[in-house]
């Protein structure tokens, strides 16, 4: 397990922001629980944002915030350990990445205020009440909802139009999340003339035996969802695709800058941004339960044209158009 513990230091109490509960000159305390690992490429992203948002509110980290920073490589059991040393810690508040981290921490507790972000369904995963009033300690940043399968399959078709067949990675252990996903993935992707269904994976090997069973019929792509699993496991599915010659849409941005063929997607930087203005918000004694959830209402495509190229599919102007990144 790798952790980062920055600890508060005793200089600048005079410049710390007023906040409710605090003794004067005491640091507030942030515990910060990430699905991804320290390599992952997201990260130092996911961090460096954090850093610098939390700065641009009066919070700076190993001064007024004491933060307890762990990575939990996509590793359920792992992050439910970490979530209870985090709460041994006795932090203000968390901030948890993903159903996985957010799922740890509400079965860890009912009390300490829990930031969520780069989750989907808070309603239907039983972790708030409604998005307008969250009504317990939860509440945070919610990225894509089920509906956007059907544009990740829109994209795959304007991609490869020859493509009749896809299946949809994700890590089946989530039920609420799952249903919703092939749900909509059974209403959509007939009206596309795609048969689909979804592969429940955990681990390389699962997903490597899923995607190489799939393409031993053609007209093939995938649809990868978005996931602790799949994110984390990026690279060997980005590899797996290659070899098979099958055509993949992504969640993530970082995705299609490691070699996948393309994503429709939000900003990470933005959502992590929108994050961090309900810790800061609850730092200075806001509740949770009446902070609504936020929604990202901005989404990206890109494309990668190498991969593209590799996969001899031709890419129309108008989707060339459209692309807000190309990679090249």
């Amino acid at each position: 397990m790798r952790r980062r513990d920055v600890i508060a230091g005793l200089g600048g109490a005079a410049a710390w922001p007023a906040a409710v509960g605090a003794e004067p000159g005491e640091p507030r305390r942030l515990g910060i629980l990430l699905v991804y690992g320290e390599a992952h490429p997201d990260t130092s992203v996911i961090v460096a944002t954090l850093q610098e948002s939390l700065r641009r509110l009066g919070w700076t980290w190993g001064q007024n915030l004491a933060v307890d920073l762990r990575y939990g490589d996509g590793d359920a059991d792992k992050m439910s350990r970490d979530a209870h040393e985090i709460l041994a810690g006795r932090p203000d508040v968390v901030l948890a990445q993903g159903v996985v981290g957010a799922t740890a921490l509400q079965k860890a507790t009912t009390t300490t205020p829990v930031v969520f972000m780069m989750l989907q369904d808070p309603v239907g995963g039983g972790f708030v009440s409604s998005l307008s009033r969250p009504g317990g300690n939860l509440t945070g940043v919610t990225n894509f909802d089920f509906t956007l399968i059907g544009k990740w399959l829109q994209l795959l078709k304007e991609l490869s139009p020859d493509v009749r067949r896809a299946l949809a990675l994700v890590n089946p252990d989530y039920p609420a999340r799952l249903k919703g996903y092939a749900t909509e993935l059974a209403r959509i992707a007939p009206e596309l003339g795609i048969e689909a269904r979804i592969a429940g994976v955990h681990d390389a090997p699962e997903i490597e035996q899923a995607i190489t069973g799939f393409a031993k019929e053609p007209h093939g792509g995938l649809i990868v969802l978005p996931d602790a699993v799949t994110g984390v496991f990026s690279p060997q599915i980005i590899a797996s695709a290659a070899s098979c010659n099958l055509p993949a849409v992504y969640a993530y941005a970082t995705q299609v800058r490691l070699g996948g063929l393309a994503a429709y997607t939000t900003s990470v930087v933005q959502d992590v941004q929108r994050a961090t203005f309900y810790i800061d918000r609850i730092l200075r004694g806001a509740s949770a339960s009446d902070l609504p959830v936020q929604a990202s209402d901005r989404f990206f495509t890109v494309i990668n044209l190498r991969t593209a190229a590799a996969l001899k599919l031709t890419i129309s102007p108008s989707l060339l158009a459209k692309a807000d990144e190309l990679v090249e």
